[in-house]
């Protein structure tokens, strides 16, 4: 079929090796839930195709773009109306670009898409009955240095696969009353959880389920005003996004409609004027959707022109529609029996009418544009004309009524049999499951010295979507709290039954220098957090016999110590700058006692090596083969960055930054991994880790405290730091951190397989038995929580805009 071939040819042209990915995959594989076809969206650079070239994106135009999109509906229906959502959100920030421009923020966002092929999600209003999709909500309530924000969306395509959030909420006006507002925020915020909603097996694909965000702190510069056009109508953003959307949106199910009639004319069915007849009918479709893109790009962008693409939507909505009902008929019924594919395509086609406007809440209004006697008004609340047929009465109020701000598109709203509320049970155990695979039980192994890292590919922290595969988990995940300032007081913070762990939420608690400083360290932590114990565990735990005999177990455990002995006296030495620059007397005590706290965790896990039978004369000798690898690519590349900045510039903040975030706020989380995981099978090792992770909370709290308030007090300072932590950020997505944690952990998996009658029902997280994690479930919980913990804290900063580069 001409029009769908070309089509197809100038989505590989756009995005190469897109279509190849796609049709390697199994219909029924693309069109479940778990985001199959994403990853082979991302590699091929889908993200970037709207954004202008001026961005780094790919430059699309708006009738290229809806000729890629009817391409991927026609291979991967719920692919294409998840990513149109991602390129509506994405065509309205760089039509907002000029409002921003000031703060630097688009060029980094849009950028940042491009690049690092990051997913935009839209959390704007759904068209469910008795709501206009014009209408936030979400709503802001003002705290200091930005608004905490609640509310949720549902459904909300790439629920599981977003790395951006765009959404509509209501902020306090000057005026006293309350304004429409559009705001950006990571994915992993703390307070963001996700829930089931999507009942249907139509489109399960686009991952369109509930996003809730409860307290979720956003600061101001994220957060940014709109306004209504005249008279009500919506200003040249909004009208612009919403025509992105319903071209795109229309496109989606033209390929869907497009594969189903491709098969009618390839099968030859029918006479030659029936089938004549059916390409028609969808050429027809065809027609007007790239007509109301030829018309976007000619600048016809205002109240009318969205009138007018509403007109040629609703008539290839009705085109397609048709074409696709036709084309099943010429089929026959022995082709809908034998192939599921085809059910399912005509199923999905329907779906078209769902999505906003609906086509009576714009009729009266429709009309007024038509016969002339006002402009088009855009609300999705107004009903239909109860007697169409009869005169209009002149209604001059209706053409100047005031409507909500904001026109954002909303995801397909299902009829009623398709809906599925959220899970009652909301203490299901959070985080999708990973499959993977670990070495064979069995299979020879190479030395520890010698073994080449495992195949596995973990992604950076700030993308996790891939290439780790992650199978969809219908269960509802634990809401999480957003950061706020914590009640627990410093001295519970540093006691061994009190203190939060980062996987619990510890992030949120809120210290400063003169809270910890040498009289609370030499009160608190030599009892409380060590109970006297100064090799880090209890007298009466010992290290099992099993892991001083070659294997997998002790392999990864001895490697694991290694390696935190090294790091943790690199840090040591590096923090020894920071107290030779720190500003005031608060923050050389505090750093002094962190410089200790490293100090002594390098010291036990040196201990620990003799503990698994290493001689004390061989513990240096062991540590540097352990740890070559990771040293040389993981440890001098962070010393590169950071030590010039503390040592030569004498760069206080900038190193604070440094070890808060890319140092401590990335590592912290997969030690604590480490105690949870080791737990039942080497307490001495999970109380050594526990009690160093008691110190890394108390040293991100008042790192974080530190930068927090020298950015309050001069806020000039923002940029710069901004741009320390971005440089930070390329540096440590170019480090094989995945490449460790994969070997590490698939060495354990091994490992423990001799074992699982020890371990038995022991949790690795509530409701999640170790014995049944895979070394990739593992990983990626301990990347899910390190984005929470990096994106919070520095949300809390007042450096958020770092986390969109």
């Amino acid at each position: 079929m001409r029009s769908l071939d070309q089509a197809r040819t100038l989505c590989e042209s756009y995005l190469p090796g897109l279509i190849d990915g796609l049709t390697e995959l199994p219909f029924d594989r693309r069109e479940a839930p778990g985001g199959a076809t994403l990853p082979v969206f991302r590699n091929a650079g889908g993200p970037g195709l709207v954004i202008p070239k001026d961005y780094g994106g790919l430059g699309a135009t708006p009738l290229d773009a809806v000729r890629v999109t009817r391409a991927i509906g026609s291979l991967a229906p719920s692919l294409a109306v998840a990513t149109t959502m991602h390129h509506f959100s994405v065509a309205t920030l760089f039509t907002f670009a000029e409002s921003i421009k000031n703060s630097g923020m688009e060029w980094a966002l849009l950028e940042a898409i491009t690049s690092r092929n990051l997913l935009v999600s839209s959390g704007f209003a759904e068209g469910r009955p008795a709501q206009g999709i014009l209408a936030p909500t979400m709503t802001a309530t003002p705290v200091e240095g930005g608004y905490r924000i609640n509310g949720s969306k549902k459904p909300c395509s790439l629920t599981h696969s977003m790395d951006l959030l765009t959404a509509s909420v209501s902020v306090p006006a000057s005026d006293g009353g309350t304004q429409t507002a559009f705001l950006l925020m990571p994915a992993t915020l703390r307070g963001i959880s996700r829930h089931p909603f999507w009942g249907s097996s139509v489109l399960a694909g686009a991952e369109s389920d509930e996003i809730r965000l409860t307290d979720v702190f956003i600061e101001d510069e994220l957060v940014i005003p709109t306004e209504n056009g005249p008279d009500g109508m919506l200003d040249d953003l909004q009208t612009v996004g919403f025509i992105w959307f319903e071209l795109l949106i229309t496109a989606s199910y033209l390929g869907m409609a497009s594969a189903l009639v491709e098969r009618a004319l390839t099968a030859g069915r029918g006479g030659t004027t029936e089938r004549a007849a059916l390409a028609t009918r969808l050429e027809t479709a065809t027609q007007l959707i790239e007509g109301a893109a030829r018309a976007l790009m000619a600048g016809e962008t205002d109240s009318g022109a969205l009138a007018r693409v509403l007109m040629a939507r609703y008539g290839a909505q009705d085109a397609l529609t048709d074409a696709a009902q036709r084309a099943v008929e010429l089929l026959g019924g022995m082709s809908f029996i034998g192939s599921p594919d085809v059910a399912y395509l005509i199923a999905a086609c329907q779906c078209v009418a769902f999505h906003p406007p609906s086509r009576g809440s714009v009729a009266a209004s429709l009309l007024d544009y038509v016969d002339g006697t006002g402009p088009f008004i855009f609300s999705d609340t107004r009903p239909a004309d109860p007697t169409p047929t009869a005169p209009r009465p002149a209604d001059p109020a209706r053409s100047t009524a005031p409507v909500p701000t904001q026109a954002v598109p909303a995801e397909a709203v299902p009829a009623e049999p398709v809906r599925a509320e959220s899970a009652p049970d909301d203490s299901a155990p959070a985080g999708p499951a990973v499959t993977g695979t670990g070495p064979a039980a069995g299979a020879a192994r190479p030395s520890p010295e010698t073994r080449s890292p495992a195949t596995v590919t973990v992604p950076a922290p700030r993308q996790m979507a891939e290439p780790v595969a992650v199978a969809y988990d219908p269960q509802p995940v634990t809401p999480r709290t957003a950061v706020q300032t914590s009640t627990a007081t410093a001295s519970d913070a540093a006691d061994w039954d009190q203190a939060m762990s980062l996987f619990d939420g510890a992030e949120g608690i809120r210290l400063t220098p003169a809270d910890c400083d040498l009289r609370y360290w030499f009160a608190n932590v030599p009892q409380r957090t060590l109970r006297g114990n100064i090799v880090g565990y209890s007298p009466d735990l010992v290290t099992p016999d099993f892991l001083r005999e070659p294997g997998p177990l002790r392999d990864a455990l001895v490697q694991e110590v290694a390696f935190r002995a090294l790091a943790e006296e690199r840090a040591a030495r590096a923090i020894g700058y920071l107290v030779a620059c720190a500003p005031d007397s608060a923050t050389v005590e505090f750093y002094a006692t962190q410089l200790m706290d490293e100090t002594r965790h390098s010291m036990i896990f040196r201990n620990h090596l003799r503990n698994l039978g290493v001689d004390a004369s061989d513990v240096d000798a062991v540590i540097a083969a352990q740890t070559a690898t990771d040293r040389a690519a993981i440890l001098d590349p962070l010393e590169e960055l950071g030590i010039p900045i503390v040592r030569e510039r004498r760069d206080f903040l900038g190193g604070v930054v440094l070890l808060t975030i890319l140092i401590e706020g990335f590592l912290a989380p997969s030690f604590e991994l480490s105690e949870r995981k080791w737990r039942p099978i080497d307490p001495r090792m999970a109380d050594m880790e526990k009690g160093a992770g008691i110190d890394e909370v108390r040293h991100l709290a008042v790192g974080t405290s530190i930068i927090r308030d020298a950015v309050h007090q001069n806020p000039d300072e923002r940029d710069r730091l901004v741009e320390i932590i971005r440089e930070g950020m390329r540096l440590w997505e170019q480090l094989p951190v995945g490449d460790q944690l994969t070997r590490w952990e698939n060495w354990f998996q091994e490992g423990i397989v001799p074992h699982h009658a020890l371990i038995g029902d022991y949790e690795a997280w509530d409701g999640r038995r170790l014995v049944d994690t895979t070394a990739q479930e593992r990983i990626q919980k301990a990347l899910e929580v390190t984005s929470t913990v990096h994106s919070t804290r520095l949300t809390d900063m007042g450096l958020g805009r770092a986390l969109i580069f």
